[in-house]
């Protein structure tokens, strides 16, 4: 039952990261002196609202600190000006350079979806420049085959955005998972095409192409939780670790060219969503073990109005 989900707010913790006594690992919380697990990180819908209104560039992570408070109160009702202040707190505190790339918990709320729209439609607007990069790049790569998987995803999402008013929504969030399986194969072997080609990475092309990479393998995350396949979404996520870590892993800052700062910045996003996805399944073998529904967990992180984040305490601490 949700009520048994021992969710707690995080600021308290604050202190004892910034003190270094704990650390932030992608979505998890470890004591340095024993190396146990004592939290697990999960956005709220919240958060996810107020990431909704921001760019979704790849230096967006280091710039939302700076435009949190001035997106305003107006994106989602339920957020006022010192909650927004506390948001700001927390990404500071937590050092979370993947906010608003990859969603840093398991679950994405209704907020999240709506997010994730609003992404592929940039991302869509933004076809049209990859004109001499791509001939230049990654010849392969055909606009109009990009623009129909483009719209293939958007479909899935909003596919599994509506199965929740479905009566029995578990064969539509199945059949969207594996739909969004074959998406993201897609969008790996073109990461994959450009890393592996001779020369600087374009940065702005690979973000394109990666951004639609982790979508696709955050929803289909999120469907197989839904439908309380937690086996099923366990091995995926392992595997999106792996995935992730040899697409991303000798990337450094010299491979996005001779602006080092910016190829710096990259690294350290694309790092960041690694250990992401690498502590991801420590989440999802939790809700496991502890007998945790799957539609149970997200429900209460939908259902939070106040906190950005909330903490899943593990009982070890």
């Amino acid at each position: 039952m949700i009520s048994n989900i021992a969710f707690e707010i995080p600021a308290e913790l604050l202190a004892r990261v910034a003190s270094g006594e704990v650390i932030r690992y992608g979505t998890i919380l470890k004591d340095v002196g024993t190396g146990q697990i004592i939290r697990h990180m999960q956005e709220t819908g919240v958060a996810q609202s107020v990431l909704s209104s921001l760019t979704a560039g790849p230096f967006a992570p280091f710039s939302i600190a700076a435009n949190v408070i001035n997106a305003g109160s107006g994106i989602y009702t339920g957020i006022k000006i010192n909650q927004l202040q506390v948001m700001v707190q927390m990404l500071q505190s937590l050092q979370v350079a993947t906010m608003g790339i990859s969603l840093a918990g398991v679950g994405v709320s209704v907020a999240g979806f709506y997010y994730m729209h609003k992404r592929i439609k940039s991302l869509e607007g933004n076809i049209g420049q990859l004109g001499a990069e791509i001939r230049a790049g990654f010849e392969s790569l055909d606009r109009r085959d990009l623009r129909k998987q483009l719209h293939l995803t958007k479909s899935l999402l909003q596919r599994a955005q509506q199965a929740q008013a479905l009566s029995d929504p578990r064969a539509e969030y199945s059949e969207v998972a594996a739909g969004l399986a074959d998406q993201a194969a897609y969008f790996e072997g073109e990461v994959a095409f450009m890393v592996k080609t001779q020369g600087p990475i374009n940065k702005d092309d690979f973000w394109r192409l990666t951004q639609m990479l982790m979508l696709c393998n955050g929803v289909r995350i999120d469907c197989r939780i839904r439908t309380n396949e937690l086996r099923h979404a366990l091995t995926v996520s392992e595997a999106i670790s792996s995935e992730y870590n040899h697409l991303f892993s000798h990337l450094t800052p010299t491979s996005f060219g001779p602006a080092v700062n910016e190829g710096l910045t990259m690294v350290r996003i694309l790092r960041d969503a690694s250990d992401a996805a690498d502590s991801k399944p420590y989440l999802i073998d939790y809700l496991r073990t502890q007998r945790i529904q799957g539609a149970d967990y997200i429900e209460a992180i939908e259902q939070e109005k106040t906190s950005p984040y909330l903490l899943l305490k593990t009982g070890r601490d």
